[in-house]
């Protein structure tokens, strides 16, 4: 019991350092709900907009047809004719996409060639978006003018269809028109929270244990090896679970009207507390091999950082790309996919549910592996000295 105290007692000293790390959490959750509300299309369905120039070198027909879909499908942004300029608004994303009408655009239109040009945002992926509907458009002229229509005529009639609106049903699987909670974000960002705070104020209570007269009198003491761990880890266990709670009471004070009722608020909390666990495993090695404050700072950002970037915190788990074969190692991963799967349906069952007893096991066996390995290098360290 004295060495449990005496972990309380450090705890109290560095309550400034925990302090910060949850205040930013807090923070960055604020700004979060902030931007959502007006990101997040209240209700309904509204097709994506991009900024794009139209060059029309041609001025015909055939060209204006296709710059008047563009201003009614997407923002038009005036660029001029000069390749400078067009790089200019690019580079500086003035305008995400520019479609070029040349003047023998009618020639290779009726050749049945590559008619347009378009110079986009490298590696953009919605410039296909735009390219699909230009293709559509001179489709539809093109079928027109194969039925017997004049030019003027199919441009006119490919006008009409291209301003009828589109019957679109959303799939309400979550009771939310289709769309992730405000709330789910929160749980999303909540690993970066309990990693930085839990890691740092724990590695602090260890570094001060590490003192040499500190060490020796733990040594000399009476008190088992083995009851001395069981008390550090009471203490981290208690100090794990009040930040997790303060989160967790923080996100009902915001989201508590739409969050409580949700079926899967119990599966919030046992996946953020599972992750808690795993924040405590890492804080405790962390710890343990650390050997001054210089290395305890950049084991805390290394980690923190490192789990929430590669692990689909801060970073969409669909833009990892190839990196998503290592991130499969990490459980800031698994906490990630577990709490999408949460958000995106209303109902854990069959799939969902293999899914989140997976994801859930992995961050146990995660926390497990971190622990036994810390204990071994204690261990090691009690027997050099």
């Amino acid at each position: 019991m004295t060495v449990f105290k005496g972990y309380f007692l450090t705890i109290r000293r560095n309550f400034y350092s925990l302090a910060v790390y949850i205040g930013i959490f807090i923070g960055v959750c604020v700004m979060i709900q902030a931007t959502l509300g007006k990101m997040l299309p209240q209700e309904g369905f509204s097709s994506y907009r991009m900024k794009v120039a139209v060059v029309d070198r041609a001025g015909n027909e055939l060209s204006r047809t296709l710059c008047d879909m563009i201003g009614e499908k997407h923002e038009s942004v005036d660029v001029a004719d000069d390749p400078q300029a067009i790089q200019d608004a690019l580079y500086y994303r003035d305008a995400e996409y520019v479609l070029i009408l040349p003047e023998d655009l009618e020639e290779r239109f009726e050749a049945g060639q590559q008619a347009v040009e378009r110079v986009t945002v490298p590696d953009s992926v919605m410039g296909f978006y735009v390219d699909m509907q230009v293709n559509t458009m001179l489709n539809q002229i093109r079928a027109g003018m194969a039925g017997g229509l004049a030019q003027e005529e199919a441009c006119r009639e490919a006008k009409r269809l291209a301003a009828l609106p589109g019957n679109t049903t959303l799939y309400d699987r979550n009771g939310n028109a289709g769309r992730l909670p405000a709330y789910n974000y929160f749980f999303r960002y909540m690993p970066y929270g309990l990693l930085g705070s839990v890691i740092w104020t724990i590695s602090l209570i260890l570094m001060e244990y590490k003192r040499k007269e500190i060490r020796r009198r733990m040594l000399g003491s009476a008190v088992s090896f083995r009851t001395q761990n069981l008390a550090a880890f009471g203490a981290f266990l208690t100090l794990g679970f009040a930040v997790w709670l303060v989160c967790v009471l923080f996100g009902v004070l915001l989201y508590g009207r739409e969050l409580l009722p949700d079926r899967n608020f119990g599966w919030y909390l046992l996946n953020s507390f599972v992750f808690m666990l795993v924040a405590l495993s890492l804080g405790y090695l962390c710890g343990t091999i650390s050997n001054g404050p210089q290395a305890l700072n950049g084991f805390t950002n290394v980690v923190s950082l490192g789990l929430s970037f590669l692990g689909g915190v801060f970073v969409p788990i669909e833009m990892l790309g190839k990196v998503e074969i290592f991130s499969q190692f990490l459980p800031s991963y698994w906490y990630t996919r577990v709490n999408e799967m949460l958000g995106g349906f209303q109902t854990v069952a069959g799939e969902q549910l293999a899914l989140a007893a997976k994801g859930i096991g992995i961050q146990l066996m995660f926390a497990a592996a971190c622990l036994a390995v810390t204990l071994a290098i204690r261990r090691v360290q009690v027997q050099e000295s």
